[in-house]
Protein backbone atom coordinates (compact mmCIF):
# COMPACT_ATOMS: atom_id res chain seq x y z
CA UNK A 1 0.00 0.00 0.00
CA UNK A 2 1.27 3.57 -1.26
CA UNK A 3 1.72 5.80 1.72
CA UNK A 4 -0.34 8.11 0.66
CA UNK A 5 -3.94 5.39 0.74
CA UNK A 6 -2.26 4.38 4.08
CA UNK A 7 -2.46 8.01 5.50
CA UNK A 8 -5.73 8.35 3.84
CA UNK A 9 -7.38 5.27 5.73
CA UNK A 10 -5.79 6.51 8.81
CA UNK A 11 -6.44 10.37 8.40
CA UNK A 12 -10.50 8.68 8.37
CA UNK A 13 -10.07 6.90 11.61
CA UNK A 14 -8.31 9.30 13.35
CA UNK A 15 -9.81 11.46 16.67
CA UNK A 16 -8.05 14.23 17.96
CA UNK A 17 -8.72 13.57 21.52
CA UNK A 18 -7.36 10.59 21.15
CA UNK A 19 -4.13 12.04 19.40
CA UNK A 20 -3.89 14.80 22.54
CA UNK A 21 -4.39 11.78 24.76
CA UNK A 22 -1.51 9.48 23.27
CA UNK A 23 0.89 12.84 22.58
CA UNK A 24 0.74 13.22 26.67
CA UNK A 25 1.55 9.30 26.91
CA UNK A 26 4.55 10.22 25.04
CA UNK A 27 4.13 7.34 22.52
CA UNK A 28 6.40 9.45 19.61
CA UNK A 29 7.80 12.62 18.78
CA UNK A 30 6.37 11.91 15.26
CA UNK A 31 3.07 13.03 14.18
CA UNK A 32 0.93 11.31 15.93
CA UNK A 33 -2.98 10.81 13.87
CA UNK A 34 -5.04 9.36 16.91
CA UNK A 35 -5.69 5.92 15.81
CA UNK A 36 -7.50 3.75 17.89
CA UNK A 37 -5.62 0.02 18.23
CA UNK A 38 -8.55 -2.02 17.27
CA UNK A 39 -8.53 0.19 13.97
CA UNK A 40 -4.59 -0.10 13.74
CA UNK A 41 -5.05 -4.48 13.70
CA UNK A 42 -7.65 -4.33 11.17
CA UNK A 43 -5.38 -2.89 8.52
CA UNK A 44 -2.95 -4.64 9.75
CA UNK A 45 -5.00 -7.71 9.14
CA UNK A 46 -5.91 -5.99 5.88
CA UNK A 47 -2.19 -5.59 4.53
CA UNK A 48 -1.49 -9.26 5.28
CA UNK A 49 -4.56 -10.67 3.65
CA UNK A 50 -4.46 -8.32 0.47
CA UNK A 51 -0.44 -7.24 0.16
CA UNK A 52 1.72 -9.55 2.58
CA UNK A 53 5.41 -9.24 2.46
CA UNK A 54 5.18 -6.49 -0.31
CA UNK A 55 3.73 -3.53 2.65
CA UNK A 56 7.38 -3.96 3.76
CA UNK A 57 8.87 -2.78 0.69
CA UNK A 58 6.01 -0.35 0.35
CA UNK A 59 6.85 1.19 3.72
CA UNK A 60 10.38 1.50 3.14
CA UNK A 61 9.98 3.85 0.71
CA UNK A 62 7.22 5.91 3.39
CA UNK A 63 8.62 9.58 4.03
CA UNK A 64 8.83 10.40 7.77
CA UNK A 65 5.95 8.12 8.58
CA UNK A 66 3.43 8.76 11.35
CA UNK A 67 3.68 6.72 14.69
CA UNK A 68 0.48 4.61 13.39
CA UNK A 69 1.82 3.75 10.19
CA UNK A 70 4.68 2.45 12.13
CA UNK A 71 2.59 0.30 14.34
CA UNK A 72 0.44 -0.78 11.61
CA UNK A 73 3.75 -2.59 10.01
CA UNK A 74 4.84 -3.48 13.18
CA UNK A 75 1.62 -5.71 13.76
CA UNK A 76 2.29 -6.77 10.06
CA UNK A 77 5.09 -8.63 11.15
CA UNK A 78 3.73 -10.05 13.65
CA UNK A 79 1.02 -11.71 11.30
CA UNK A 80 3.15 -13.09 8.47
CA UNK A 81 4.64 -16.51 9.02
CA UNK A 82 8.01 -15.84 7.40
CA UNK A 83 11.14 -18.14 6.68
CA UNK A 84 13.50 -16.83 9.35
CA UNK A 85 16.23 -14.87 7.36
CA UNK A 86 13.22 -13.06 6.22
CA UNK A 87 11.61 -12.52 9.07
CA UNK A 88 14.93 -11.06 10.94
CA UNK A 89 16.23 -9.25 8.17
CA UNK A 90 12.97 -7.17 7.79
CA UNK A 91 12.95 -6.88 11.73
CA UNK A 92 16.83 -5.15 11.35
CA UNK A 93 15.32 -3.11 9.11
CA UNK A 94 12.50 -1.68 11.37
CA UNK A 95 14.89 -0.95 14.31
CA UNK A 96 15.37 2.60 13.53
CA UNK A 97 11.45 3.25 13.57
CA UNK A 98 11.55 2.27 16.95
CA UNK A 99 11.56 5.11 18.85
CA UNK A 100 9.30 5.14 22.07
CA UNK A 101 8.42 2.98 24.89
CA UNK A 102 5.24 2.07 22.51
CA UNK A 103 6.54 1.64 19.49
CA UNK A 104 9.44 -1.10 21.32
CA UNK A 105 6.65 -2.57 23.43
CA UNK A 106 4.40 -3.23 19.96
CA UNK A 107 7.70 -4.93 18.12
CA UNK A 108 8.28 -7.02 20.49
CA UNK A 109 4.69 -8.24 20.79
CA UNK A 110 4.92 -9.35 17.38
CA UNK A 111 8.24 -11.00 17.20
CA UNK A 112 6.09 -14.04 18.33
CA UNK A 113 5.93 -15.82 14.55
CA UNK A 114 9.88 -15.26 14.75
CA UNK A 115 9.97 -17.87 17.47
CA UNK A 116 9.48 -20.45 15.71
CA UNK A 117 13.24 -19.77 14.57
CA UNK A 118 14.48 -19.85 17.84
CA UNK A 119 18.53 -20.22 17.20
CA UNK A 120 18.01 -17.14 15.19
CA UNK A 121 15.73 -14.77 17.22
CA UNK A 122 17.43 -15.22 20.72
CA UNK A 123 20.79 -14.86 20.13
CA UNK A 124 20.01 -11.63 18.33
CA UNK A 125 17.92 -10.70 20.96
CA UNK A 126 20.34 -11.38 23.65
CA UNK A 127 23.13 -8.78 21.26
CA UNK A 128 20.76 -6.07 21.93
CA UNK A 129 21.41 -5.89 25.10
CA UNK A 130 24.98 -4.73 24.47
CA UNK A 131 23.61 -2.17 22.66
CA UNK A 132 24.29 1.95 22.64
CA UNK A 133 20.64 2.36 21.78
CA UNK A 134 18.69 2.66 24.81
CA UNK A 135 15.46 1.09 22.72
CA UNK A 136 16.85 -1.23 21.24
CA UNK A 137 18.43 -3.06 24.81
CA UNK A 138 14.66 -2.08 25.90
CA UNK A 139 13.75 -4.33 23.18
CA UNK A 140 15.93 -6.99 23.63
CA UNK A 141 14.72 -6.72 27.38
CA UNK A 142 11.11 -6.69 26.39
CA UNK A 143 11.02 -9.50 23.95
CA UNK A 144 13.42 -11.84 25.70
CA UNK A 145 10.69 -11.29 28.98
CA UNK A 146 7.81 -12.32 26.46
CA UNK A 147 8.94 -15.16 24.31
CA UNK A 148 12.25 -16.69 26.52
CA UNK A 149 11.56 -16.16 30.17
CA UNK A 150 11.15 -19.79 30.57
CA UNK A 151 12.96 -23.31 30.51
CA UNK A 152 15.67 -23.67 28.71
CA UNK A 153 16.68 -20.14 28.91
CA UNK A 154 15.21 -18.88 32.03
CA UNK A 155 18.68 -18.61 33.52
CA UNK A 156 20.64 -17.42 30.90
CA UNK A 157 17.88 -14.15 30.43
CA UNK A 158 18.13 -13.28 34.12
CA UNK A 159 21.65 -13.17 34.03
CA UNK A 160 21.81 -11.40 30.81
CA UNK A 161 19.68 -8.72 32.08
CA UNK A 162 21.64 -8.01 34.98
CA UNK A 163 24.78 -7.22 32.79
CA UNK A 164 23.02 -4.58 31.35
CA UNK A 165 24.24 -0.91 32.94
CA UNK A 166 21.97 1.90 31.45
CA UNK A 167 19.80 5.01 33.35
CA UNK A 168 17.84 5.85 30.82
CA UNK A 169 14.11 5.79 32.52
CA UNK A 170 12.89 3.30 29.60
CA UNK A 171 15.36 0.36 30.16
CA UNK A 172 15.16 1.03 33.97
CA UNK A 173 11.76 0.45 33.73
CA UNK A 174 11.65 -2.49 31.70
CA UNK A 175 14.65 -3.94 33.56
CA UNK A 176 12.19 -3.77 36.44
CA UNK A 177 9.10 -5.09 35.00
CA UNK A 178 11.58 -7.98 33.46
CA UNK A 179 12.52 -8.53 36.88
CA UNK A 180 8.95 -8.69 38.41
CA UNK A 181 7.59 -10.78 35.91
CA UNK A 182 10.57 -13.36 36.59
CA UNK A 183 9.82 -13.43 40.69
CA UNK A 184 6.20 -13.68 40.04
CA UNK A 185 7.55 -17.32 37.55
CA UNK A 186 10.24 -18.31 39.61
CA UNK A 187 10.65 -16.77 43.09
CA UNK A 188 13.95 -18.17 44.55
CA UNK A 189 15.57 -18.26 41.15
CA UNK A 190 14.99 -14.35 40.98
CA UNK A 191 14.91 -13.28 43.96
CA UNK A 192 19.09 -13.55 43.97
CA UNK A 193 19.20 -11.00 41.78
CA UNK A 194 17.06 -8.58 44.21
CA UNK A 195 19.75 -8.56 46.76
CA UNK A 196 21.82 -5.34 47.33
CA UNK A 197 24.61 -4.73 44.89
CA UNK A 198 23.44 -7.44 42.15
CA UNK A 199 21.65 -4.68 39.85
CA UNK A 200 21.87 -0.98 39.58
CA UNK A 201 20.11 -0.12 42.63
CA UNK A 202 17.40 1.50 40.30
CA UNK A 203 16.48 -1.22 38.87
CA UNK A 204 16.51 -3.47 42.05
CA UNK A 205 14.28 -1.19 44.00
CA UNK A 206 12.13 -0.90 40.35
CA UNK A 207 11.64 -4.57 40.08
CA UNK A 208 10.66 -4.60 44.03
CA UNK A 209 8.28 -2.22 43.60
CA UNK A 210 6.34 -3.38 40.97
CA UNK A 211 6.71 -7.18 42.45
CA UNK A 212 5.03 -5.28 45.71
CA UNK A 213 2.46 -4.08 43.34
CA UNK A 214 1.53 -7.47 41.69
CA UNK A 215 -1.35 -9.93 42.72
CA UNK A 216 0.52 -13.16 42.63
CA UNK A 217 3.49 -12.85 45.86
CA UNK A 218 1.45 -13.07 49.27
CA UNK A 219 1.19 -10.78 51.78
CA UNK A 220 3.83 -12.65 53.27
CA UNK A 221 6.06 -12.47 50.06
CA UNK A 222 5.48 -8.25 49.84
CA UNK A 223 6.64 -7.99 53.28
CA UNK A 224 9.63 -9.53 52.98
CA UNK A 225 10.05 -7.94 49.90
CA UNK A 226 9.56 -4.33 51.43
CA UNK A 227 12.31 -5.32 54.09
CA UNK A 228 14.67 -6.12 51.65
CA UNK A 229 14.03 -3.06 49.23
CA UNK A 230 15.47 -0.93 52.47
CA UNK A 231 18.62 -3.17 52.86
CA UNK A 232 21.28 -1.15 53.68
Amino acid sequence: MNQATLVRRLSELAEPSYAAFSKKLLVSHRTILGVRTPHLNKLASLLAKTEGVKAFSDFYTYENPSYEEIIVIYKLLGLLLLPSGEGLSHLVRLLPYNESWATNDSLASSLKPLCRYPDTLYPFLLSLLKSNHPYEQRLGIVALMLHFLKEPTFDEVLAAWSKVKNDHYYVVMALGWAYATAYCKEKEKTLAYLQKGVLQEEVRRKAIQKCIESRIPSEAEKLMLKELRQAP
